[in-house]
């Protein structure tokens, strides 16, 4: 092709047809632009094609790893709120006419079942993580949902430190529980079996209810997990996480 174009130009100049040589030569130039154009937009069409389909994978990974953090934080908004009915009895128990009125082992399980653990939120977040330390994150069109996505972590640091709070206040109250009651007679009560006996057999919990010190420190724990399921903490990583669905939902391809 190169060589018939050539061709046509050297028998223009060769008939000293100058003119025609020009405009002809002009005409070639904008057909090399046009083409170069043309390959150019091809590319920038398969690139965005390809970009596109990148981001689709994205949102699909994201959008079940956000269903998968829903569960989860929903198990724990429901872990908590009978954490928080749990302390709220064993509250109770600083009245003399109620703890008076129940058994020792109904007073072990009460002590087990705040003593058993504190939710803790651990979500997912494989996908998450690759997108934005890869620097692909901006190949999700949507500014609004970058943002959401992007500060999905920051939240998490936040929760943490919350998070942190409550187990510190838990191993305090456990500490108290130590010094002051009897772990043993809490475990015997709920079935586990000992060899040998111990001068704590005949110990009673019940007294760890008359410290002062002990409601103080429970009060504290009680007002710290209840805030835990409100917006701030657990409630708002909940609100967080299903508008995030909402817009990957939006921007996914059926």
């Amino acid at each position: 092709m190169i060589k018939f174009f050539r061709k046509i130009r050297q028998n223009l100049l060769s008939e000293g047809k100058t003119e025609k040589y020009f405009k002809y030569a002009i005409g070639e130039i904008i057909l090399v632009v046009i083409g170069i154009l043309i390959a150019l937009s091809i590319n920038n069409h398969n690139n965005n094609r390809q970009q596109r389909e990148i981001e689709q994978a994205y949102l699909l990974s994201l959008q079940s790893e956000f269903k998968t953090n829903l569960e989860k934080i929903n198990n724990c908004l429901t872990e908590n709120h009978n954490h928080v009915k749990a302390v709220e009895h064993m509250l109770t128990l600083f009245d003399d006419k109620v703890r008076d009125t129940i058994s020792e082992k109904e007073t072990s399980d009460i002590i087990y079942s705040v003593f058993k653990g504190v939710p803790t939120y651990i979500p997912s977040k494989g996908v998450l993580t690759d997108i934005i330390s890869s620097g692909n994150l901006n190949l999700i069109q949507n500014e609004k949902l970058r943002q959401k996505i992007a500060s999905f972590e920051s939240t998490l640091d936040f929760l943490k430190i919350q998070e942190v709070s409550t187990h510190e206040m838990q191993k305090e109250l456990q500490k108290q529980l130590n010094e002051n009651g009897s772990v043993r007679k809490v475990l015997i009560n709920k079935g586990f079996n000992f060899e040998h006996q111990s001068i704590s057999d005949n110990a009673s919990n019940k007294k760890i209810f008359g410290l002062i010190k002990f409601e103080n420190t429970l009060l504290d724990f009680y007002l710290t997990i209840s805030a835990t399921n409100g917006q701030r903490f657990f409630g708002g990583i909940k609100d967080q996480i299903e508008q995030i669905l909402i817009d990957l939902d939006s921007e996914i391809i059926k």
